[in-house]
């Protein structure tokens, strides 16, 4: 039950942040919309409604996110603060779990005492929290519901002597579009009660002067279903009870609505009734309603607010009603649609030039023909495309290209559902503009099958190495995947796993710790930390530790040796030998951030 909680309240995370992003937009449209009608304002609550509810699978080049480089990364930074590696974790534990050991016994039940302690860890420690936070958060939303719930009846029980009103003046009756009218002694003010029969409650012994235009009001709440969208208002006010910026939106949601129809009804009497209006306002808020957020009330909101803005209020141009309207539909396409990730446009260019180059020189080891260089630049740039859109989790595009084999593998993987979903949050490749460290690397390809490593990325920070495999296949002068594996080399056990994540080393790599800000962050955690990692279970400030952590090598001595060369203050020469495949690799440690800073790897001999 908490693992399901925690993968809820992960997501809840992510829709949270999106959320906020759009709630800011709106509060800064509606600041520019500050002189105009309110009905305006109230329209763009619409928006953030929509967003909190749908998740619309459009992106554009005007979209708010736009405006947010990394956006995705850092959302799935955040998501990751609690959860840590958890999943890279579980994975790597169960690729251990299922490998076949060919060293004997012991190091088999070295190797599974080793993936059961991390599995046991993970479900123990960030998958907890979450989970707890979960079940928090889904406590408080059931006391929202029982609130709302409970004002309701209370209004019920109020409102249960009351009568239909028999001597409301002509004009009133005339207004009121067959909605019923009662008149009850025991509220303090109008409001409208139910959504399918929606009545109108006023006091007894209203004056008849302000019968028409209090009628008109409530009526225009009906009209517009205002009862409906307050009601679906506080239910998402509910479930993001926590975000303070959703409580600033419903505050002003609910003053746009009321000001809106007061306006309507300045608009439909003439300004002659400015002041008696401006007087009701006053006489009702007085008096506010105690269940405010179960009906609608006419005496709800900033009643100095709602006099202000009615006694304000002037029908604007045809012409500025016309610029209005298109910064409505501005503000509506920019925030309800997703930013197109510059990892699968504007880089494209500078991408795919590293990128082919450096396969250019591990596919035309021999001479080949025009034709057949043809072929295979055009399959990298398939291989790209697919990297590309692996790294934005674009679904679309992985399904284009993959055929329903592949599809199906990447499904086992874990990776493809069937309601259309591609990837995780977090960990996940990521592309860092400021430190120019690409998603992913392009290791080998020709015109059959190209390899692909990723670099996920959890908030600790940490890093890891996904390799893919795939096979591909030309119909109809397209590339189509035709099979797809991907291999997590989290718990690195053997030399052969060590070369598949490390071809060439770590440089021009995000596994580079000095070059791709991560190592900064580590070495200030571990300065307040005792030197350890963010999970305390790595001490960086010792270079055989910090090997295995930032390498990702299994920390199991029986199949990973460790030995230390050469040593001085600064920089270490460690000798890394693994058991099961009889391979020695030697790694340079250094201390860019001095004597007490941490260890980072400097070079892959």
């Amino acid at each position: 039950m908490l693992n399901d909680l925690s993968q809820i309240f992960l997501t809840f995370l992510y829709k949270n942040m999106t959320v906020s992003v759009v709630i800011i937009a709106v509060l800064l449209a509606r600041f520019l919309l500050r002189k105009m009608p309110k009905k305006y304002s109230y329209i763009l609550w619409s928006i953030v409604g929509i967003r909190m509810i749908f998740d619309l699978p459009f992106a554009t080049n005007i979209s708010v996110f736009n405006l947010f480089r990394g956006f995705a990364k850092h959302t799935s930074t955040v998501e990751t603060m609690l959860a840590g590696s958890h999943r890279t974790n579980l994975q790597g534990a169960t690729d251990l779990l299922n490998k076949t050991d060919t060293t004997g016994a012991a190091a088999a039940h070295a190797s599974r005492s080793t993936a059961v302690e991390a599995m046991t860890h993970t479900l123990t420690t960030s998958q907890t929290v979450l989970g707890i936070l979960g079940l928090l958060w889904l406590i408080v939303v059931a006391l929202f519901v029982a609130y709302g719930i409970y004002s309701y009846v209370k209004c019920r029980l109020l409102v249960r002597t009351a009568v239909i009103a028999r001597d409301i003046t002509p004009d009133s009756r005339k207004k009121k579009n067959n909605v019923s009218v009662w008149e009850c002694d025991r509220i303090p003010s109008p409001f409208v009660l139910g959504i399918i029969r929606s009545r109108i409650y006023i006091p007894f012994r209203m004056p008849k002067q302000e019968q028409a235009y209090i009628l008109a009001h409530e009526e225009c709440h009906i009209r517009r279903l205002d009862p409906l969208w307050k009601l679906i208002a506080f239910l998402l006010l509910a479930v993001y009870w926590w975000n303070p910026l959703v409580w600033i939106a419903f505050f002003y949601m609910v003053r746009d609505m009321e000001m809106s129809c007061d306006e309507a009804v300045i608009e439909q009497f003439g300004n002659e009734i400015k002041q008696g209006y401006s007087n009701s306002l006053l006489s009702f808020a007085m008096e506010r309603h105690p269940y405010s957020f179960a009906p609608v009330a006419f005496g709800e909101g900033d009643a100095g607010r709602r006099i202000k803005n009615v006694l304000n209020f002037k029908k604007p141009h045809t012409w500025v009603a016309i610029l209005v309207f298109v910064l409505l539909v501005v503000v509506g396409v920019s925030c309800l649609t997703n930013g197109k990730d510059k990892i699968s446009s504007e880089t494209v260019s500078d991408t795919e030039n590293s990128q082919m180059q450096q396969t250019a020189v591990e596919t035309t080891e021999a001479p080949m023909s025009s034709d057949n260089s043809s072929t295979v630049q055009e399959s990298l740039q398939s291989v790209d495309k697919w990297a590309q859109a692996f790294a934005a989790r674009d679904v679309r595009t992985i399904q284009d290209m993959a055929t329903d084999d592949a599809k199906n593998e990447l499904k086992e993987e874990n990776l493809l559902d069937d309601n259309g979903n591609f990837g995780w949050s977090s960990p996940w490749p990521w592309f860092d503009e400021e430190s120019g460290m690409p998603a992913y690397q392009i290791t080998q390809s020709d015109d059959t099958s190209a390899t692909i490593l990723y670099y996920a990325q959890v908030s600790d920070p940490h890093v890891t190495v996904w390799k893919e495999t795939l096979q591909y296949t030309r119909k109809d002068d397209k590339i189509e995947i035709a099979h797809e594996e991907l291999q997590m080399l989290n718990f690195i056990a053997s030399g052969s796993e060590f070369e598949n994540a490390y071809p060439k080393g770590i440089q021009n790599t995000p596994m580079d710790y000095q070059a791709n800000g991560l190592g900064e962050t580590l070495n200030e955690h571990a300065i307040s930390a005792n030197g350890m990692n963010p999970d305390g279970e790595y001490n960086l400030t010792d270079p055989m530790e910090a090997a295995q952590y930032l390498l990702n090598l299994l920390r199991n001595d029986d199949k990973v040796e460790i030995t230390a060369d050469k040593k001085d203050k600064t920089q270490v020469e460690l000798k890394v030998h693994f058991t099961e495949d009889d391979i020695t690799h030697h790694i340079t440690m250094i201390r860019p951030w001095g004597e007490d800073g941490i260890w980072v790897v400097g070079e892959i001999l």
